[in-house]
């Protein structure tokens, strides 16, 4: 993966089976006539409705993408979902590190980077999300805990192995999710806030991996929306974006779509 700009839309628990499939058909025709070639897009459905959404976008260029996976291949592991089964299913990229997955159910950074390499050894691209709290950036801890998160989530990860790395900087106070902001007073993080935290992203890529490091894809993950879109997006640091709500209706997405092409 270069740091060509993907974008890409996480529907959480949010959409059965059919309301999938009617979002995805919708997303087709509302891009239909754009000229995606410079851009890649892919949609995270959940998974009992990643067979069919694959179904939908086979004439599509836009991508498939599942939301979480096993640090495991497969055995005695009740209710885990193996990366082979999701390349099977047509899945091309994988959200891992959800800010989500880390605060609400638990996960670490260590048992993440086994996702990662498990993810990388079954062809899955990976889409690495890092961010902190509002308590951690007001205590002035926000390059600390990214770089931790990074630091023990790529632990092993050699830089030819970047290619098939997206990070995506989610601050954790900017995203809508009643999970982890019960208040619902979401603000999603300024142009200074976000590029500042994506040059730090970079700089700690390079540093670790050398010109790698340059090439990998930087998402903004922090409530991107049609009205702060094509600002967030015009940032050099910024060369995507992962998209939660405003992706689970085709036309609000199409317009961050519009944005980054």
């Amino acid at each position: 993966m270069t740091n060509k700009v993907v974008i890409g839309g996480n529907w959480k628990m949010k959409l059965g089976i059919d309301e999938s499939i009617q979002s995805v058909k919708g997303l087709i025709v509302a891009t239909q006539n754009l000229d995606l070639s410079s851009i890649e897009v892919f949609v995270a459905p959940s998974f009992v409705s990643l067979s069919d959404v694959f179904t939908a976008l086979k004439a599509s260029p836009i991508k498939l993408a599942a939301q979480n996976m096993s640090e495991y291949v497969e055995g005695g592991y009740t209710g885990e979902i193996s990366p082979k089964w999701l390349k099977s299913l047509g899945c091309e990229y994988v959200i891992l590190g959800h800010s989500e997955r880390r605060r609400i159910f638990g996960e670490s950074s260590e048992l993440i980077n086994k996702k990662v390499h498990n993810a990388l050894t079954h062809d899955l691209k990976v889409v690495l999300c890092i961010g902190e709290t509002a308590e951690e950036r007001a205590s002035g801890r926000k390059e600390e805990v990214n770089a931790e998160q990074l630091s023990i989530s790529l632990k092993g990860v050699n830089a030819d192995q970047l290619k098939n790395i997206i990070i995506a900087y989610e601050p954790v106070w900017a995203i809508n999710s009643r999970g982890l902001n019960p208040t619902g007073d979401i603000i999603p993080a300024t142009p200074t806030q976000a590029e500042e935290m994506h040059n730090f992203v970079r700089n700690w890529l390079v540093s670790t991996y050398g010109e790698q490091g340059n090439q990998i894809c930087l998402q903004y993950g922090g409530s991107m929306q049609p009205s702060n879109a094509k600002e967030l997006l015009s940032i050099p640091s910024v060369n995507g974006g992962l998209v939660g709500t405003a992706s689970l209706k085709p036309e609000e997405f199409t317009e961050i779509i519009k944005s980054a092409l």
